[in-house]
């Protein structure tokens, strides 16, 4: 049924305005509205005081008492948002809220019984609401929507209609701020991607912009407190149909000694400060890619969550218990499921594991004859090849990023690392005993090849790294629809094979038969055989004869938009049944920050990279072939590659700032404003949880702008009235060094309400100087104001 309406009370102001309250509940059922009694102090409207003048957010909440002869019932809610009042003024709305949860009280002695009703306002009860992703995965939103987002979590009857930004500041020589400012929405999830709340969230939002956020009427605006008499031109932003205006609103001043309700007024000196900090307080970025044994993601295959497989086997003359059980993911991985004569297997059970495919599985081992107090379960990643007649079977793309993560750096360097164990075994255990083979380059050995794995790694359809630095994805499709990439097949043995290429038009090399390059001319050709016989490599044609090529066509062609992740296998390391991890490329010269082993791949460091991370990985080279290949003994066939550890991980350069003392920049970086150092008194630190771009650190926090299509990280803001820019930070320590650093004088008093808000430029006489709210009391029945006014200049 949605909001009912279950009580309303009416009444006249002492200046004959009418004053509505309606009070709604969400029900499932029919309700019968009733009509309130209001005793004779009936509403007040209060925002809420603070000792910062520049506070990014201000609350307020309602109190409406009640005469009642009975308990009201259905005011009694556990829930942030069952019921809510709006109270109107002469037909407008001027306030509405959320009733507090649990909260009602009354004496319950006397014929009638005061009862107080307490309400929040929306940005007040935004604290009960978590953010939520706007498309249901991270991704690039502006302000504008993220702010819509928040406001409809709470607002389903849309009684806020507007948001007005005061025109402050400018971006790309726009004032509208909302729509060109942006972020990467990861940025209001923790490290364990729990949720920051919504009013904290748009508490972020009116630091960055300097702006104070309140609720008034149907509207929700962001001021300037510091230049609120200097400009009163703001950009309306229509929630209905996202369209956007520039108004302007009333700032004439009003004189607070013609105004006066009863005289109760005081004054005041300000505190001062001469030191400022902003704390930029970013949130790292340097994990790109989900936990790798997620607990919450890595779940039993079977419906009973404690399923598991138990077995014996005799190994290395001992008598082992084995346990197994079979896992997948829930969401954020993609794996290609195993199959047996290419019929896919639903559930994976020690009696089918030796099949093609991947999957993940736990396993535990123990000598049976010392059963033990408790189990050392270990999560793997299986990629096996059982193919018929021992051809290798299983190929193509094994694990892959299911949900592909937005990402917004410039520079810095990814690093990727994967540990695994070669096995002839699918069972993971670590007491499998597949064979002793060391890697050999004796005379009895026809050679051995390095691990590789080959892996996507691209930013959307924007470029993708080949092994030696990032390429346009346009040049990928130019040689798909020019015919360059070929079907090859090797290393084979091949006696006296010679390869022929051109360089075509393109700037291509062709690999053609010797009929085919005798013929061209006036072209740059060359031949050449191949150094060891069984490294030969070719394709055939569309002629079918066969064309021999270089090794690194045949990579090439291979790889296509891939690269290979790579372990370089060295004489003597065993080649089954030992934990192996991919061959370093990272140094200390490169000045990581929380560098470690693994492959680097550095970013292009002139221009943003920008767009959905895409991260796949195949099934690796020696997976389904022997290995270790000699004439003097039989060759040992590898049936599983058992992956145990998978990391994806971005860096900045530039990091260390003292490499004798380890000293590093600070990701959280500070700005600071110190007038005298002698004396110095601390304002609190003002943190930024939404910051500008800094080299030093990786972060989701940076906000990006859009000119055109490409997106930059943006570096300032203008002042609209000085016309300075100055990133948002540094305009921050402006205006409290230029505000605290002076005295500034605070008045109290009680005043007739003459359609005074939170945006009104309030002036007292005898100190002849201009105000703004701090703090105001709104009495609706006398229609005046307590106020508390702070100077502004």
């Amino acid at each position: 049924m949605g909001y009912q309406l279950i009580y309303n009370s009416s009444f006249k102001d002492i200046d004959e305005n009418t004053i509505n309250i309606e009070i709604y509940r969400d029900s499932g059922g029919t309700l019968i509205a009733s009509e309130l009694l209001c005793s004779a102090d009936a509403v007040s409207i209060n925002y809420e005081s603070d000792d910062d003048v520049f506070k990014p957010i201000k609350c307020s909440d309602c109190q409406i008492n009640v005469l009642t002869t009975k308990v009201l019932a259905n005011l009694y809610t556990a829930l942030g948002n069952q019921i809510y009042c709006t109270i109107s003024k002469n037909g407008s709305l001027l306030w509405c809220g959320y009733s507090v949860p649990c909260l009602y009280s009354t004496d319950y002695n006397e014929e009638y019984n005061l009862l107080s009703l307490q309400f929040n306002d929306i940005l007040s009860s935004l604290s009960n609401y978590n953010y939520t992703y706007l498309n249901e995965k991270q991704s690039i939103v502006s302000f504008y929507q993220v702010i819509k987002h928040i406001i409809s979590q709470i607002d389903t009857n849309e009684l806020i209609k507007n948001v007005y930004v005061h025109n402050a500041k400018k971006i790309n020589d726009t004032t509208d701020l909302l729509n060109n400012l942006s972020i990467l929405d990861r940025n209001f999830f923790d490290e364990a991607n729990e949720p920051e709340n919504c009013k904290d969230v748009l508490e972020y939002i009116a630091r960055y912009l300097g702006m104070t956020c309140y609720y008034y009427g149907d509207s929700i605006y962001f001021v300037d407190y510091d230049i609120i008499k200097n400009i009163n031109s703001y950009t309306k932003y229509t929630l209905s149909d996202d369209s956007n205006t520039v108004v302007a609103l009333d700032n004439t001043v009003i004189n607070v000694n013609q105004n006066i309700y009863e005289s109760n007024a005081s004054i005041a000196i300000g505190e001062l400060y001469n030191k400022v900090v902003v704390v930029a307080n970013s949130n790292s970025n340097n994990t790109i890619i989900p936990e790798w044994n997620d607990e919450d993601d890595i779940i039993n295959q079977n419906a009973d969550a404690n399923k598991y497989y138990e077995s014996t086997r005799d190994i290395s003359g001992k008598n082992y218990t084995l346990l197994n059980a079979f896992f997948k993911s829930k969401n954020n991985w993609w794996w290609a499921k195993p199959s047996i004569l290419a019929v896919p297997i639903e559930e994976v059970t020690p009696q089918n594991a030796d099949s093609n495919g991947s999957y993940w599985q736990k396993a535990a081992y123990y000598e049976t004859a010392n059963e033990p107090s408790s189990l050392n379960w270990k999560t793997y990643f299986t990629i096996s090849d059982y193919g018929l007649m021992g051809w290798k079977t299983t190929d193509g793309v094994q694990l892959s990023l299911k949900n592909k993560l937005p990402i917004a750096v410039k520079g810095g360097t990814f690093i990727i690392d994967i540990n695994y164990r070669l096995s002839g075994d699918w069972n993971a255990a670590e007491c499998i005993v597949t064979s002793d083979e060391q890697y050999y380059d004796g005379k009895y050995s026809t050679g051995f090849t390095d691990t590789m794995f080959k892996c996507k790694l691209a930013i959307g359809d924007k470029m993708y790294y080949d092994g030696d630095g990032w390429v346009n994805y346009q040049e990928y499709h130019n040689k798909v629809a020019r015919n360059y990439y070929k079907i090859c097949n090797g290393p084979n043995t091949w006696a006296g094979a010679t390869w022929y290429k051109y360089l075509d038009e393109y700037g291509y090399w062709r690999f053609v038969t010797k009929g085919e390059y005798d013929s061209i001319s006036g072209r740059e050709k060359y031949s050449g055989g191949y150094a060891d016989r069984n490294y030969v490599y070719s394709y055939m044609n569309s002629s079918n004869e066969r064309v021999f090529v270089e090794k690194w066509f045949y990579d090439e062609c291979k790889l296509q938009d891939c690269f290979y992740l790579v372990h370089k296998n060295k004489v003597g390391d065993k080649v089954f049944d030992t934990d192996y991890s991919l061959t370093n490329t990272v140094s200390w010269r490169m000045n990581l920050a929380e560098s470690e082993d693994g492959v680097a791949v550095s970013l292009p460091s002139d221009k943003m990279t920008l767009g959905e991370l895409i991260f796949e990985l195949y099934a690796p080279n020696q997976l389904g072939t022997t290995p270790m290949r000699r004439t003097d003994k039989e060759p040992v066939r590898c049936n599983s590659f058992h992956i145990n550890d998978v990391k994806l991980k971005y860096t900045t350069s530039d990091y260390v700032k003292d490499i004798f003392n380890d000293e590093t920049y600070d990701e959280d970086l500070k700005f600071e404003n110190v007038i005298d150092e002698n004396i110095v008194n601390d304002f609190d630190d003002i943190e930024f949880r939404i910051n500008t771009y800094n080299e030093h650190a990786g972060s989701y926090s940076y906000v990006l702008t859009k000119i055109g299509d490409e997106y930059y990280f943006v570096d300032t803001l203008t002042d609209a009235a000085s016309l300075d820019k100055l990133k948002a930070e540094e305009h921050c320590i402006n205006k409290y060094v230029n505000y605290y650093s002076k005295p500034r004088f605070r008045y109290s008093n009680s005043i007739k309400n003459r359609g005074i808000s939170l945006n009104s430029v309030l002036k007292e006489n005898t100190l002849n100087k201009n105000f703004v709210i701090n703090s105001i009391t709104y009495d609706l029945i006398n229609n005046k104001c307590d106020v508390e006014l702070n100077e502004i200049r």
